[in-house]
């Protein structure tokens, strides 16, 4: 049998092609392949790494605003005032025959009232979104001297105001946004309201003797009641920095409802925003005027101004 020569010689010439100079480039060419994609891999892993604080402080960023606009805002708002009201009293107070004219400031009230004039002033609103409830109410117990003193012993007067309606924010922010939108030049706000106003009166006057014979007739004659009237007003607050602010408010009524011929009041003032253990407050001052003509016809009759100083105090929640 015989040998075949091709059989020979191809384990040779595969041994020859492994070794020659084109397989030696080849796994050169290889490894340099491999090595550039092993550095390639590196560099990505490495800007990734670097790329994704980044993306998170971008994806970080880009979402607070979308959760500051959907985070929620308690729509309700409650404000309560307690202030001083130094007021002067102008005007004639009438209990059956015995009248009396005042002319007179807060310091003459003092000096010519036979004890301290006492008042009690509060305002309470609470606010929904734009709507919003008010109650604002006054008290003075006034104690005239006569003028006189063999006749009487002086008029008597106890007056009760108290203011109550709905209002409705026009402009600006919300009493809930308010405290977010300080400091900006939305800031500014203006409501409008309607209501009514009851004013209760109780006018007496003591006669001394012999005008006052027990047998003869009374000695004091008294008179009380309280009317109620409608009352519509408006009233804004420009805010010129963060804490300094002015609030003027009016409002007229009466109307003759209920023998209230005319009622009608206005106010000015300027406050400043604080706050006291993390109680958001402010502080005000001004001037404030109210007007009432009630006449009935009868045993009581009221036609009187009371204007003077005051200040208040607010805390917000």
């Amino acid at each position: 049998m015989m040998p075949n020569p091709l059989g020979a010689i191809r384990p040779a010439r595969a041994a020859s092609a492994f070794t020659s100079p084109t397989g030696v480039q080849a796994r050169a060419l290889f490894r340099r392949i491999r090595a550039l994609a092993v550095r390639l891999l590196w560099v990505l892993g490495a800007t990734a790494a670097v790329s994704a604080p980044v993306w998170a402080e971008e994806a970080t960023a880009s979402s607070t605003p979308a959760q500051a606009e959907t985070a929620y805002v308690n729509p309700w708002a409650f404000n309560l005032t307690l202030y001083m009201w130094l007021a002067g009293v102008n005007g004639n107070f009438k209990a059956g025959p015995i009248s009396q004219s005042v002319d007179k400031n807060f310091i003459d009230i003092v000096d010519n009232t036979r004890q301290f004039p006492l008042g009690f002033m509060g305002r309470f609103e609470a606010h929904y979104e734009r709507l919003g409830f008010y109650l604002d109410g006054n008290y003075m117990d006034l104690n005239f001297k006569p003028k006189f003193e063999r006749l009487s012993k002086g008029v008597d007067s106890e007056l009760g105001i108290l203011d109550y309606g709905m209002a409705y924010r026009v402009l600006g922010p919300s009493a809930a946004e308010l405290p977010e939108a300080l400091g900006k030049k939305n800031a500014n706000w203006l409501e409008v309201y309607a209501g009514g106003r009851t004013i209760w009166l109780d006018n007496s006057v003591d006669l001394k003797e012999p005008f006052g014979n027990p047998r003869g007739g009374p000695r004091s004659f008294s008179a009380s009641k309280s009317f109620t009237s409608p009352v519509i007003g408006g009233r804004f607050m420009v805010g010129f920095t963060p804490h300094w602010f002015v609030l003027v408010d009016g409002n007229i009524g009466g109307f003759g409802a209920q023998d209230v011929k005319f009622t009608g009041a206005v106010l000015g003032a300027l406050g400043y925003r604080m706050s006291l253990y993390d109680i958001p407050l402010s502080v005000e001052a001004g001037y404030k005027a109210l007007r009432y003509n009630v006449d009935n016809g009868g045993s009581i009759e009221t036609n009187a101004t009371l204007n003077g100083p005051f200040v208040g105090l607010t805390g917000y929640w």
